[in-house]
């Protein structure tokens, strides 16, 4: 069985629930699980403004 995780996280909170569902899904026998983050496509300006910028930054090793 192959699973792959899409998610999209602005501040990292849905990054962490979907390396819960990597978890979860890579427990079962067999499973081959791979997760994958969508691209930011706000600019750098606003996302310092929102307070998201280092949370990007951080994120940006696990688009896939």
């Amino acid at each position: 069985m192959k699973v792959l995780i899409v998610y999209y996280s602005l501040y990292g909170h849905i990054y962490r629930m979907a390396e819960a569902v990597k978890e979860g899904a890579g427990s079962v026998s067999g499973a081959d699980v791979r997760i994958c983050r969508v691209p930011e496509t706000l600019p750098e300006e606003v996302l310092q403004k929102m307070g998201a910028l280092e949370t990007q930054k951080s994120l940006k090793e696990l688009i896939m």
